[in-house]
């Protein structure tokens, strides 16, 4: 099996397309909440400024909850996993509060609707949890998913991972640490990047959502592009290509990506 592509002129048309699916989804749940499984990063900005702007026209995003999908984690003294501080620029947990949550409910407020409030965020000291968790609110309505430009790495899942993995805490091999110093600029060198995160599973991708969206933007992201459609299940050497084997997959990507 693989993945039509839809190709667009530039990110910010995937951006539009993306956040036009997602309300259309939305509307379509009545009145229950809407689980959004959200990657931190450039990839998916365009979507999450794109719903900032529909929010702004007076769209109703109350229901929405924002799921992220990893985050840096730090040893402690006693040498268990903590998130880093969400005040740090590179930090998931902040990313989603700074670029995705803030813009969203400022834009509410302009417009005189209620704004969304929840994030969930994966506890790298009790990683299953978080499946529990996802399991019981139903599943991932619609999972934003992005690829790693150098190793195909989706969220923290490193190449190697196995199919059945949920979520856990993961070491962070150095084409993830590079792709992630592109995302933020104060990583000047590799030393500063975190060695470790957790992550949702690739199972847990694939098992806990109804829908999934890869978005493939950049020139950069020409390989990961062919990468992705030339697959007919998962790779293990290229984790991404689970979007391969998810429920109701789509690739969007834009004419940079796609080599058009």
């Amino acid at each position: 099996m693989s993945v039509h592509p839809i190709v667009l002129p530039d990110a910010d048309a995937v951006g539009e397309e993306v956040a036009a699916t997602i309300l259309d989804r939305l509307a379509a749940t009545g009145d229950r909440r809407f689980l959004l499984g959200c990657p931190s990063g450039r990839t998916a900005m365009p979507t999450y400024r794109a719903l900032a702007r529909h929010a702004a026209r007076g769209a109703d995003l109350s229901r929405l909850i924002i799921v992220m999908m990893d985050d840096y984690v730090v040893a402690g003294e006693d040498g268990t996993f903590r998130r880093v501080d969400p005040d740090l620029s590179y930090s998931c947990l902040g990313f989603a509060r700074r670029q995705i949550l803030g813009p969203i409910a400022q834009a509410c407020a302009e417009a005189g609707t209620v704004a969304p409030t929840e994030i969930w965020m994966p506890d790298p000291a009790d990683p299953a949890s978080y499946d529990q968790a996802i399991d019981v609110a139903g599943g991932i309505d619609l999972f934003l998913l992005a690829t790693g430009a150098g190793d195909g790495h989706i969220a923290f899942n490193q190449p190697g991972t196995a199919r059945n993995a949920r979520t856990h805490v993961t070491p962070l091999g150095e084409a993830t640490r590079r792709d992630n110093m592109g995302t933020f600029p104060e990583f000047t060198r590799l030393d500063m990047v975190p060695t470790h995160g957790v992550t949702v599973g690739v199972d847990t991708i694939a098992a806990c959502s109804r829908e999934v969206v890869m978005i493939v933007c950049g020139e950069h992201k020409r390989d990961a592009y062919a990468r992705i459609t030339a697959a007919e299940a998962y790779e293990p050497d290229w984790p991404a290509t689970v979007v391969i084997e998810c429920k109701n997959p789509t690739l969007i990507a834009d004419r940079a990506a796609a080599g058009r």
